[in-house]
């Protein structure tokens, strides 16, 4: 895991326990000026709390503390509620009630907190220059020229008297299908295919704001930084970050085909990542610029065939031209 990302999780964390103190003691004075009572049930439970913690020493223990305790806690949130606060208006303040904004569960070994796995996915993202303003919200069609796509190739022939926009209008709906079904699409994992210039990534994105919106945990990454970690996890032993591609509900790898092919690396984790991720039936989407023969050259079989299982993978191909070369753009 990356030391320094870590680290500024750790650094939100105290910064969030030093708001939660900040809170707790306004919401003390709130409360004690509007209801003095309040104050002196809390210093006889202080009071009679310390005593027993002393008891060893000097004082005898105090047999009826626990019911004690019980007593004083109910009169205090009687006397809350009885004010116009909620009974647990003075109980500790955490943002996350699993660690208590320490970061780490566990009794015994300590265990990154789902909250903190969140945040440093997120710092990891923002730290990769991946933006969140594409949006189905903001996708706009008009990009795209309204006109048939008449100079498609002979394979492709079906689409010709269709135009780009309408055909994009089509994919969008079907990435925004998926995107609203998360975390249980019908099938887990998507593949958008096709050339350069075509709204592939825009739309990858699109799907990855939706997740965030609807509270899955999602992670972003390019190929190329996908296979930087995967060498960094087998030639230093450095297997966190790898991990975090595996375990989370929805990886988005854009860019596949762009990353190098080192040998017995790249082919061999991206089927591991795949073929392990479908297995948990966890949400993969996958974009690249490679034709399916193409992915099948560089890849082998055994990964194009994970991608055309109709029952795991939906395949969405993507025509037309290249919009960043139309003219008046």
């Amino acid at each position: 895991m990356n030391a320094n990302v870590l680290q500024k999780v750790m650094e939100q964390l105290a910064d969030q326990r030093a708001r939660n103190e900040r809170e707790e003691e306004r919401r003390r004075r709130e409360a004690l000026a509007k209801c003095p009572e309040i104050g002196r049930v809390m210093d006889a439970r202080r009071e009679a709390v310390m005593k027993s913690v002393y008891s060893a020493f000097a004082i005898p223990a105090d047999e009826n503390l626990t019911e004690k305790v019980e007593a004083w806690n109910a009169q205090i949130k009687a006397l809350l509620v009885q004010n116009g606060f909620p009974a647990d208006y003075l109980e500790p303040v955490f943002h996350c009630a699993q660690c208590e904004d320490t970061g780490y569960t566990g009794s015994g070994k300590k265990t990154l907190c789902a909250c903190a796995r969140a945040m440093y996915t997120q710092l990891l993202e923002k730290e990769g220059g991946f933006e969140r303003e594409q949006t189905f919200e903001n996708y706009d069609p008009n990009v795209f020229p309204d006109t048939p796509m008449d100079d498609l190739p002979d394979s492709q022939a079906a689409f010709r008297t269709v135009s780009q926009r309408r055909y994009m209008e089509v994919l969008r709906r079907k990435c925004e299908g998926y995107a609203d079904a998360l975390p249980n699409p019908p099938q887990r994992t998507l593949l958008l295919y096709g050339g350069s210039g075509l709204g592939k990534t825009y739309l990858l994105r699109c799907i990855h704001a939706r997740a965030r919106e609807k509270g899955v945990p999602a992670l972003c990454v390019t190929a190329n930084q996908f296979i930087r970690t995967a060498r960094q996890a087998i030639f230093q032993r450095s297997q966190e970050d790898l991990d975090a591609l595996y375990e989370t509900e929805l990886l988005l790898l854009d860019d596949l085909g762009t990353e190098p092919l080192i040998e017995n690396v790249t082919v061999e984790e991206l089927f591991n990542l795949i073929n392990e991720r479908q297995n948990a039936r966890k949400c993969t989407v996958l974009s690249t610029n490679l034709t399916l023969n193409e992915i099948k050259t560089r890849y082998t079989e055994r990964i194009l065939s994970r991608l055309r299982d109709a029952h795991a993978c939906q395949t969405l191909q993507f025509l037309g031209r290249d919009i960043r070369q139309l003219p008046n753009r």
